[in-house]
């Protein structure tokens, strides 16, 4: 039988072959399992909360308070829960509070130090892992020295979120508290100074329109109480005349040893060339606080505030009596010197007739 030989394979049949197998090879089954993937979560769906939790020193709280003498002792806890879908780790931490510049009240971060009431608590768990809907409580111990000041001290236990990603931990800002208000038992000093009052006025040209006081002011709590206050603005012109009175926003609640810095504006004071203004604060106790008797606090600071507008008019209307007076005047002269000119005229006709030679009779 005679042997038959071999067809020769062409180039391009052979890339068509290499091409096939490789699709073959990196092809995968529509059913085929992929291989899972790590995603983070999504910091916007974490969610947790803290209160202060049922305790026997009190139920269904809001915050943490306590009336306590120096060198006493106090056990207390805080509740937590995750209503996130996925596990959550959290620091745990006591701090002190201060007051924001915009009127708050906020608590120190993690990696400041507290020095007051912070510092006088003790948590006996920094950290909490909580699975998705797990709550669990947290217990502390407030321990007051003996040589703590009386009044009112500020502060918080502090929950922050921690994350790990790529097996580094990150810590985010993300803070949850309860706030803790603790009075020390003793004498209470309730009191309030103003400074670096700075009152600037601006005045319009309009006659008939008022003017805007701009008042910026420092109010500091120098007592030992946590107070709010009532503000009222007095703005009197020269000799006391047109009296302005302007309730000005009361002040949030200011912390002891804390200051807080506002501005107001004012529409609607009429200038009175010399203004006297006097800013009057009534201190009152904060939310949940007995009254208090307290005096109330006054600064004044005085300022030019010129009348522009009726000024102008004033000067406007003075010139035009002037000028009235002034064409009148010499409206006047004319006519006496037209006067006097006439009468002048009268006499010389007179006398030039006076003067003429008279004829005089013949004699027969």
């Amino acid at each position: 039988m005679p042997r038959r030989s071999a067809t020769p394979i062409s180039p391009r049949h052979l890339a068509v072959a290499v091409l096939m197998a490789l699709v073959a090879l990196l092809w995968t089954p529509a059913n085929a399992t992929a291989a899972p993937t790590t995603r983070p979560a999504d910091d916007n769906q974490i969610s947790w909360g803290a209160a202060p939790a049922d305790t026997a020193v009190g139920k269904g709280r809001s915050r943490f308070t306590y009336n306590l003498a120096p060198g006493s002792r106090i056990t207390d806890a805080l509740a937590v829960v995750n209503r996130s879908d996925i596990t959550i780790k959290l620091k745990v931490y006591a701090s002190d509070a201060f007051t924001t510049p915009s009127g708050g009240i906020d608590l120190l971060t993690a990696d400041k130090k507290p020095s007051d009431v912070g510092s006088w608590i003790t948590m006996k768990s920094t950290t909490l892992t909580l699975k998705s809907q797990q709550s669990a409580t947290v217990p502390f111990t407030l321990k007051i020295p003996a040589d703590a000041t009386p009044g009112d001290h500020s502060g918080g236990v502090v929950t922050s979120l921690v994350t790990e990603t790529q097996g580094k931990t990150v810590h985010l800002d993300r803070r949850l508290g309860s706030r803790l208000y603790l009075r020390v038992n003793g004498p209470l000093n309730p009191s309030l100074t103003v400074s670096d009052m700075h009152v600037t006025y601006r005045s319009t040209l309009d006659p008939a329109g008022s003017g805007t006081l701009h008042v910026t002011y420092t109010v500091k709590n120098t007592g030992n109480v946590r107070l709010k206050a009532r503000q009222l603005l007095r703005a009197e012109g020269l000799l006391g005349l047109i009296g302005q009175d302007a309730r000005l926003p009361d002040l949030p609640e200011i912390l002891p040893g804390n200051s807080l810095t506002r501005t107001a504006t004012v529409d609607g004071i009429w200038p009175g060339v010399r203004l006297d203004t006097d800013l009057t604060l009534q201190p009152l106790a904060s939310d949940n606080q007995p009254a208090l008797s307290t005096d109330q606090v006054t600064t004044s600071q005085s300022l030019w505030a010129w009348p522009w507008g009726q000024l102008i008019v004033l000067v406007a209307l003075t010139a035009a009596a002037c000028g009235y007076a002034l064409l009148r005047r010499r409206r006047r002269r004319k006519e006496q010197q037209a006067i006097a000119a006439a009468v002048a005229k009268a006499l010389d006709a007179t006398k030039t007739r006076t003067d003429e030679p008279h004829d005089q009779p013949s004699a027969n």
